[in-house]
């Protein structure tokens, strides 16, 4: 081999190794202009909340997890946004988990009020007993009707009372039951698949007792066929594919109930169901994921969302502990621990105030990038940057933002949402406004002003695979 062949190959080796560099450095263009009108009502005050299986309400070894006094758990919940918590999901139907009482209820309730959470309860219905399912929601009721939500029946019946005719004949006696000792009960309903949810609308809407008709959803399938090949699960989580899924299954439900001016709730969802998917749900992938999850179904007519956790969810026909647990509690059993997914909640809450905005967004179709809008009643505009491209494709997205002209100007201030390494599969590292939130549930979070931003417009670099968001004051 000739001398200047080897020099040649040398440099092509030299600049093959810089490639992956040069790719990490690539920037795409991408438009964001706020509309000047809001497109939804106000974010409702209690959006964000979580689901629980009910067994999670009985003591374990004579302690409550949901007890006032762990004020761990409170913290996290204020720190995150958590207002609504939803207890029921599979063990309120099986015959294995003891129906909670008095006591496990009281404790329950003391911990919303230390919260500050509402509460949708939910009694059994599949070999559930309707007079007993009665005497405590008179209980509930009587003692604690200013943290109850509404009351539910029930679990997913769509799998084991088909068709929904057969479901409806066994669900109303434990609502007449329950109406009976409570006349002023109100309820969720059916918490299963989106046709039962309409179906129930139908028949109780006119009655005034129907606070909310609700689905369930895990969006990305089963957690065991999606572990299987992480990698590839992974890339589903962070497309923009998945708003088809969204677009589809709120034009089977949330469109029809809002046509009929009943209020909508998806009270159980996740990303995979079975307790999500090992290397999915619990990395930094299910954080962005998340995030573009519930500002797109914020501005959508939904009441709110109940994100599916705890140390302990139905999976596999058993109970075990959830991939895509937002938090799970220390081993040495003081404290919480957080998994990514938590931080999109505390994203949400911090980002998202007021009420949803139109926006137009302008980007490469083949770019994973998403925005969202809102503006609070005190002027305040909030808009989130979610940069989901990652890998060999991580592209800095390049952002130009424009607010109303008519705003003129104002200051900008802006918080940071990553994973230290920029690492999607990273389950640990994950900070927002550059803090994490601690054990104890505490978070120290800043914002920052943009400097030498002054005007209605404003361009910046969001890196791939995190996200940004930012607050615009106009000045007064």
């Amino acid at each position: 081999m000739k001398l200047t062949n080897v020099s040649n190959l040398l440099r092509l080796s030299a600049f093959a190794l810089f490639l992956p560099r040069l790719a990490a450095f690539q920037s795409q263009a991408v438009g964001v202009i706020v509309a000047n009108g809001t497109s939804a009502k106000n974010l409702a005050g209690r959006f964000l909340g979580l689901s629980y299986e009910s067994s999670m309400l009985l003591p374990n070894d004579g302690k409550y997890y949901f007890d006032a006094d762990n004020v761990a758990l409170v913290d996290t919940f204020k720190t995150l946004g958590i207002r609504n918590l939803r207890v029921g999901a599979n063990a309120v139907d099986d015959p294995r988990i003891p129906i909670p009482q008095e006591a496990d209820i009281d404790a329950l309730f003391s911990f919303a009020r230390a919260a500050d959470v509402r509460v949708i309860y939910s009694f059994r219905l599949k070999n559930g007993n309707p007079v007993e399912s009665a005497r405590l929601a008179r209980y509930i009721a009587t003692r604690y009707s200013d943290l109850l939500d509404c009351f539910a029946i029930g679990n997913e019946p769509n799998f084991y009372l088909k068709p929904y005719v057969a479901f409806y004949a066994r669900w109303k006696p434990h609502y007449d039951a329950i109406l009976q000792a409570v006349p002023g009960a109100r309820f969720d309903g059916p918490s299963a698949d989106g046709p039962y949810a309409v179906g129930l609308a139908r028949d109780l809407a006119a009655g005034g007792h129907l606070a909310m008709a609700s689905d369930h959803y895990y969006f990305i399938g089963s957690g065991r066929e999606r572990e299987k090949n992480p990698a590839a699960s992974r890339s589903v989580f962070l497309s923009d594919r998945t708003h088809d899924d969204y677009q589809r299954d709120y034009a089977q439900t949330g469109a029809i109930l809002a046509a009929q001016g009943v209020p909508y709730r998806i009270d159980e969802l996740n990303s995979c169901y079975n307790g999500g998917a090992k290397d999915s749900s619990d990395t930094f992938a299910s954080t962005l994921w998340a995030l573009d999850c519930i500002h797109w179904w914020a501005a959508h007519d939904l009441l709110g969302m109940n994100f599916h956790t705890g140390e302990s969810v139905g999976r596999d026909g058993g109970f075990s502990a959830p991939n895509y647990a937002a938090f799970l509690r220390e081993p040495d059993g003081h404290g919480f621990y957080m998994r990514p997914q938590a931080y999109s909640y505390l994203a949400f809450t911090e980002g998202a105030r007021g009420s949803p905005l139109g926006i137009t967004l302008q980007k490469a179709l083949t770019f994973d990038f998403d925005a969202y809008a809102y503006r609070g009643r005190d002027g305040l505009f909030s808009v989130t940057l979610i940069n989901k491209s990652y890998g060999e494709r991580a592209q800095t997205a390049t952002v130009s933002v424009q607010v109303p002209k008519s705003e003129g100007a104002g200051t900008w201030k802006q918080m940071d949402l990553k994973q230290r390494d920029h690492d999607v599969s990273a389950k640990t590292d994950v900070t927002l406004g550059a803090a994490s939130v601690d054990r104890d549930g505490h978070w120290s979070g800043q914002w920052r002003t943009v400097a030498s931003a002054g005007s209605g417009s404003l361009t910046i670099d969001v890196p791939a695979s995190s996200a940004t968001l930012l607050r615009f004051n106009p000045t007064p």
